[in-house]
């Protein structure tokens, strides 16, 4: 594989990998989806 492909790829998955964090960070900025995730947590006890 070539130097540039490689760098190309590489520079694709930090992307993809950061925005995936991005949209997990700012659903957890719902506090409706905080407080149902609670509520799942609360269920399982």
């Amino acid at each position: 594989m070539s130097t540039l492909r490689r760098r190309v790829l590489l520079a694709a998955a930090w992307g993809a990998a950061l925005a995936a964090l991005l949209l997990v960070f700012t659903a957890y900025l719902d506090p409706h989806l905080m407080a149902d995730l609670a509520n799942r947590a609360w269920a399982c006890f």
